[in-house]
């Protein structure tokens, strides 16, 4: 399953690690020569340099992010070609008894959650290392001591995102549920007014949806606690690494983009953990999914081999 989950991904990741490291020494370089800037009068030189390196990492930000979609994209198709394959081969009396909102729901939400976490997470759980390993490179060339200070910021800031993902975990698979209980509700109204004509009491109807409405929306309220402090966390550790700096006499004018960098990473890392939570679960429904048992005489659904060249043979 783990092969199934991740692919080719893992290779793939190469391309924004290489990218990542590009934008941690374009970054680099602009800091040092708007370092060297501010201890002697400016020439057009080295200020166009500057301008120039830092410009290039916002180009290498549009290549990974370009590279990271092709990822997600990629790996969610296949993974949703195999899903359909299974379910099309599974036992009809086995599909028959499954409630098939939820079926569909692996192939929408869930694999909306992966694919995100391929495209976005991943990625960005990948490369914020190496921008913030470019950070304390630039501390420990101006000061090693305030190397040492703007690790243990960045230590303690991680340590406390980490403490969040337990609770946030609980949060996100309660949204989930009440989610998933409101989508069968409405499924099933759906489905009995296709039968049966009208509701016979509307007024009740609408109470349990009213009941499952305000149920969802108290999960969500409570997980935007957790989520918002752990978006937070990168505004207040790059705010104390930047106070750091000051009070041990950092050179203001290349520090400020180095930390400025190290704040984006930081929040890659939030936002990589903020994913990586509903993506596990979409992983655990999927594999799920994908253990239904095959039809026992061999028949199919949809006979792919044969279908493909009706195919074929419709194309004019």
């Amino acid at each position: 399953m783990r092969r199934l989950m991740m692919g080719s991904a893992a290779w793939r990741m190469a391309a924004p690690v290489a990218v990542a490291a590009a934008q941690a020494g374009s970054t680099l370089v602009g800091a040092a020569l708007l370092h060297r800037t501010g201890q002697s009068p400016a020439g057009l030189v080295p200020i166009g340099l500057a301008v120039a390196a830092l410009g290039s990492t916002f180009a290498l930000e549009v290549l990974r992010r370009r590279l990271c979609e092709a990822i997600g994209w990629r790996e969610v198709a296949q993974v949703r070609a195999r899903l359909l394959r299974r379910v099309l081969r599974a036992d009809r009396a086995k599909v028959a008894r499954r409630r098939h909102g939820a079926m569909l729901q692996v192939f929408v939400g869930d694999l909306s959650a992966r694919r995100q976490w391929w495209s976005d997470g991943l990625p960005r759980a990948a490369t914020a290392p190496v921008l913030l390993f470019a950070l304390l490179a630039w501390a420990a060339w101006q000061s090693p001591v305030m190397a040492g200070w703007i690790g243990a910021m960045l230590a303690l800031g991680i340590a406390g995102g980490a403490a969040l993902l337990r609770p946030m975990a609980r949060a996100v698979r309660e949204v989930r549920r009440r989610r998933g209980q409101l989508s069968a509700f409405a499924s099933d109204r759906i489905a009995r007014a296709a039968t049966y004509g009208p509701v016979i009491n509307e007024r009740a109807e609408m109470r349990r949806l009213k009941r499952r409405t305000d149920a969802l929306n108290r999960a969500a309220l409570h997980r935007a606690w957790f989520t918002g402090s752990l978006r937070g966390l990168p505004h207040l550790v790059t705010s104390l690494i930047l106070l750091v700096v000051l009070l041990g006499g950092g050179q203001f004018a290349g520090t400020i983009v180095v930390i400025g960098t190290a704040g984006l990473a930081l929040s890659d890392l939030a936002r990589a953990a903020e994913l990586w939570l509903p993506a596990r679960i979409s992983a655990r429904r999927i594999a799920r999914l994908m253990q239904i048992p095959r039809a026992r005489n061999g028949a199919v659904l949809v006979d792919f081999p044969q279908a493909l060249r009706s195919v074929e043979s419709d194309r004019p």
